[in-house]
């Protein structure tokens, strides 16, 4: 038979694995869910363990429903970003919570590292601004807050690493997890002693970094019992889900960029090099380049937590927005369910504004898309202001199965949005560089070039996209107006003894 590519896509809610053919097709899939615990405000655990037991539990079921074991020719993985997971020199994942991508805890030492007299020249070197997000800061924290653990701990290994130490034995991690450490020189692309010692880390808990579609070694024994991948199955490197999800989607040229709406929303553009501007954060790509991002850690997980508030499914939560005018009839959502990242405070909160009896629950939907949008809307204007130009947006994830969403995504990014009749993504990415790395393909964007296929093209309305630019000043307004109130929120969980752990 013909060969085959296993991919395996790590999630904040779920795993994926499945069987990718060499035309970019799924072959077969399974699923398997896993929780994540938010103990305090701005905190966002997983158990380690979890994933991988979810990962073999999900490899196996694809392998033994197609019987093609012996037709996997390579192994991609993709995985959620820059969560700490500790090693020990033994190989055993050191026992404890995760902190995961969206995880605020180390936002005073984020901050302090802002407040240093050398603060903007470590911020050029790392090329991205320090916020919490970044995994060298979770590891900053690790030391100081779980000071014993952090101590037996070899390797601290990003999430889909960890799944590749599981299959491989081997401790590597890939160009697009580096960049999101504030450990790795953007421009040497390896690790540097001047951040490291920024952070107080110990350069030798980080693993060695490699391209990722590079092989890194090949399922051992053990992962075979566990997940039927025949020993010696080739496995690469992998990237980031992010990436690998922009990477299926084909944004790896100039004048390209997606808005991506899953658990968090972000809106990504493709640069050869990283933006120097301190409200805009960068990844190296997958293939080469970079791209520029703002993010809204809770953009899709906003409109989940509606849904299961409201009672309803997406569809009809769809429906109910469609039939409300464009600005949700005065109504303002600023979607900050887990804080923000750089263009405001990380213990800033979800603010519903301009309610009246009047609303109901098509407004409130409506307004929580609207607000996703113009909030992603301020970082693509920040990367326009740099020079980079964006004739096309490309729109995947969970969220670009709505109609009314990419209408509105278009009227409000004032380009044409671009949909995918079928995405698979990640999936897609992550399976393109295990074929990349054993030379199924000859490069890695001319791949995604030749199997991504783009659906239908949403045209701007020209009408709403004046309504929305009045929509869109009046946001950023009263999101400045705001700022005070976070404050005072954070001050008053401090003076009552509430935990809020994500601001000195």
């Amino acid at each position: 038979m013909k060969p085959v590519l296993l991919a395996v896509d790590l999630g904040t809610e779920s795993v994926r694995a499945a069987l990718v053919s060499t035309g970019g097709r799924i072959v077969r899939s399974a699923r398997r869910d896993y929780p994540m615990h938010t103990p305090q405000p701005g905190w966002a655990e997983q158990d380690p363990t979890q994933w991988w037991d979810a990962t073999a539990a999900a490899i196996r079921e694809v392998l033994d429903r197609s019987r093609r074991a012996e037709d996997v020719a390579g192994i991609g993985v993709c995985g959620q970003m820059h969560g700490p997971v500790p090693v020990a020199a033994d190989g055993s994942v050191l026992a404890g919570p995760v902190q995961l991508w969206c995880d605020k805890r180390a936002a005073p030492l984020a901050a302090a590292v802002a407040r240093r007299a050398d603060g903007g020249a470590l911020s050029a070197l790392a090329a991205n601004p320090p916020t919490p997000a970044w995994m060298g800061f979770k590891i900053a924290w690790e030391q100081r807050y779980r000071s014993s653990r952090h101590a037996r701990a070899w390797k601290y290994l990003p999430p889909k690493d960890y799944l590749n130490f599981r299959l491989t034995g081997v401790a590597a991690t890939d160009h697009s997890e580096a960049s999101g450490s504030f450990v790795m020189d953007a421009v040497r692309r390896r690790w540097s002693p001047t951040l490291a010692d920024a952070l107080s880390i110990d350069r030798r808990v980080l693993p060695d970094i490699h391209g990722p579609h590079e092989v890194i070694g090949v399922v051992t024994a053990e992962a075979a019992a566990r997940t039927g991948l025949r020993v010696g199955t080739p496995v690469v490197t992998g990237g980031g889900d992010m990436l690998c999800l922009l990477l299926g989607a084909a944004i790896t040229r100039p004048g390209r960029a997606c808005d991506t709406t899953g658990t968090a929303s972000v809106l990504s553009v493709f640069a050869p090099q990283p933006i120097a501007d301190p409200r805009v954060m960068n990844l190296h790509h997958v293939v080469p380049g970079w791209i520029a991002f703002g993010i809204c850690d809770s953009g899709g997980g906003a409109l989940h937590w509606f849904r299961a508030v409201a009672g309803d499914t997406y569809g009809v939560l769809d429906r109910l927005a469609a039939a409300v005018p464009p600005g949700a009839d005065g109504l303002f959502f600023f979607p900050y369910l887990q804080g923000q990242r750089t263009l405001g405070p990380p213990y800033a909160r979800g603010v519903l504004f301009g309610l009246t009896p009047g609303h109901g629950r098509g407004a409130m939907a409506r307004a929580i898309m609207e607000g996703v949008t113009l909030d992603l809307r301020r970082a693509l204007e920040v990367i326009t202001a740099s020079g980079l130009q964006v004739h096309e947006m490309r729109t995947i994830g969970g969220g670009a199965r709505s109609a009314v969403w990419s209408n509105i995504k278009a009227d409000v990014y004032r380009v044409p949005v671009r949909t995918f009749a079928e995405f698979e993504g990640g999936i897609v990415g992550a399976a393109i560089l295990a074929g990349t790395g054993v030379g199924i393909f000859a490069d890695a964007a001319g791949a995604a070039e030749r199997l991504t296929v783009p659906g239908a093209e949403v045209q701007p309305d020209p009408e709403q996209v004046v309504r929305y630019q009045r929509q869109y000043a009046t946001f950023a307004r009263l999101h400045d107006l705001l700022l005070p109130g976070f404050d005072l929120l954070e001050e008053q969980g401090r003076a009552s003894g509430e935990p809020v752990p994500v601001r000195e």
